[in-house]
This record gives C-alpha cells, structure tokens and sequence, in this order.
C-alpha cells in the first residue's frame, strides 16, 4: 500500500505516451514505483526457486531436511 500511496497523484494519467497528435497530459503518475514493484516480484520469486531448489538437492543427497540430523553430518 505504501508503494501504491508514493506513487499516486490525484487527476494524474496513466504514463502512456503516445506519438499521435494529442497533446501530453499536465500530471503523470510515477512509473518508476511501479517498475520497481515488479523487478521485486521477479526478484522475490528467483530467490524462492533457488531456495526450493537447494532444498530439493539437500534432500536428495542427505535423505532429510532437518537442520539437527543435518549438522550431525559435518563431525
């Protein structure tokens, strides 16, 4: 909600510019909030499936993930 509430402006259009004739409009809302709002959904679900994955291969290799039997492992 924070992120929506930076970059929100009140009778602010979209940020599409067009190349026809129409003018631009007087306010734009900040893509840049946006923009960044994706990059860290892409950047949450990367690090999601690389944590999956490194689970996956701890428990192929070591038959468990439990974090006790585990450091037994290393003597």
């Amino acid at each position: 909600m924070l992120l929506l509430a930076v970059g929100f402006q009140r009778g602010a259009a979209p940020p599409i510019l067009t190349g026809s004739g129409m003018p631009p409009p007087a306010q734009v809302v900040d893509p840049v909030v946006q923009a960044m709002t994706l990059t860290d959904i892409v950047i949450q679900a990367t690090v999601t499936a690389l944590l999956l994955a490194l689970a996956i291969q701890i428990h192929k290799r070591h038959g468990t993930l439990d974090p006790d039997e585990l450091s037994a492992l290393r003597g």
